[in-house]
């Protein structure tokens, strides 16, 4: 609380990995949310696929 209060913005690590991803629609970006236990983000990915083709 007190770094916030100092304007110190908070996050985590997973949060940080998935903004540092320029395009979260990079091929290379299901291997990252993977490593992250991110499984939602595979459905995200599929649903993503599914619209472009």
């Amino acid at each position: 609380m007190r770094m916030q209060q100092a304007g110190v913005i908070v996050s985590d690590y997973a949060t940080l990995m998935v903004e540092a991803m320029a395009d979260n629609a990079a091929p290379e970006s299901g291997a990252v949310y993977a490593a992250l236990d991110m499984p939602f983000a595979v459905l995200v990915g599929q649903i993503s696929a599914a619209h472009q083709a």
